[in-house]
């Protein structure tokens, strides 16, 4: 007779991933326990937690990493380097508007936003984990854009942290505020509209 085999290792670590998601959407990261976690993963040992992850932060990092398309980009940026400006720009602004509307990610953005004013704490972990990854990358094309010739001399880090600011601002309007035009916007006529931005600015263009 047939025994039933023991669920794979995988199948318990994201059994824990999505115990650990529902922990911290209801009762914030700060509060939130390993004992929690063990609990809403089927009552299983809060030991076995550390088989799989070193902390409540390295859980964190890994929901943010294996539910956020975006993070594929950052950990393998090989052919985004070389994609001319207005393709590579393009590029980050899309992955980074599929990640914002993942369910999880989603969760997890309102969690940081409304922890980080209470727990400063927080803000600086996730500044860490994810967005000064993310500031990293941009800062990394543009100089090698500059380097390439695409791009004039210019604050890269500046540059990064407009380019950015365009779609920060947009998704909190789109899912904390819940402004209707910023929900009614298509996410490519954003993309295109602010890389248009970023690489010719607002003025009047002339002929040559």
């Amino acid at each position: 007779m047939a025994t039933e085999s023991a669920p794979e290792p995988i199948d318990r670590r994201q059994q824990i991933l999505e115990a650990a998601l529902k922990v911290f959407s209801t009762r914030g990261f700060h509060k939130a326990t390993i004992k929690d976690i063990a609990e809403a993963a089927g009552k299983i040992s809060p030991g076995l937690i550390y088989w799989y992850f070193k902390d409540k932060h390295d859980l964190l990092l890994s929901i943010i990493r294996e539910r956020a398309a975006l993070f594929q980009l950052i950990e393998h940026p090989g052919q985004l380097m070389d994609l001319p400006p207005p393709e590579g720009l393009a590029a980050i602004a899309r992955a980074y508007l599929r990640t914002t509307r993942q369910p999880a990610t989603l969760a997890l953005f309102r969690i940081l936003l409304s922890e980080a004013i209470q727990f400063p704490q927080v803000g600086e972990l996730f500044y860490t984990l994810a967005a000064s990854r993310l500031f990293d990358l941009i800062v990394r094309y543009l100089q090698h854009q500059v380097d390439l010739g695409r791009l004039r001399p210019h604050d890269t880090q500046i540059a990064a942290r407009s380019f950015l600011g365009m779609f920060v601002v947009h998704v909190l309007a789109r899912e904390v505020f819940h402004q209707p035009e910023a929900i009614a916007t298509p996410d490519e006529h954003l993309i295109a509209t602010a890389v248009d931005i970023c690489l010719y600015g607002l003025a009047e263009r002339t002929a040559p």
